[in-house]
C-alpha cells in the first residue's frame, strides 16, 4: 500500500518525489562536516549581552491561544511581540503605563 503525503518546507515550497530522492541521495552518501559551518540561532532580544533570551512557559486555554494569535496577526504582530509588551506594562511602576 503506498502512503500519499505532502512534504512542505518552512517557507511553503511543496517537495516533488524527485526532490526528496535527491535529498535521500544526498544523506546516503554522508555529509563532508569539514564544510559545515555554525549558524547562530536568533539574536538575543538584549543588545549587547551575549546571552540567549530566557523564555517564560505558561499555560492557557486553546481557546485563549487562537484569539491571541488571530488578533496578534490581524495586527501584523507575533505572540510573543503581544506579550512581551504586556509584560512590560505589568511591570511599570503605577502611574507611569
Amino acid at each position: 500500500m503506498d502512503i500519499i503525503f505532502a512534504v512542505i518546507t518552512k517557507s511553503g515550497r511543496r517537495l516533488t518525489g524527485e526532490d526528496l530522492e535527491r535529498m535521500a541521495d544526498e544523506a546516503e552518501q554522508g555529509f563532508d562536516l569539514s564544510k559545515w559551518v555554525h549558524r547562530r540561532g536568533r539574536p538575543p532580544l538584549e543588545n549587547g549581552t551575549g546571552e540567549p533570551s530566557p523564555r517564560i512557559a505558561v499555560r492557557v486555554p486553546a481557546s485563549l491561544r487562537d484569539r491571541v494569535a488571530s488578533r496578534a496577526a490581524a495586527e501584523g504582530r507575533t505572540v510573543s511581540e503581544v506579550v512581551r509588551a504586556l509584560l512590560e506594562g505589568y511591570v511599570q511602576p503605577p502611574g507611569r503605563g
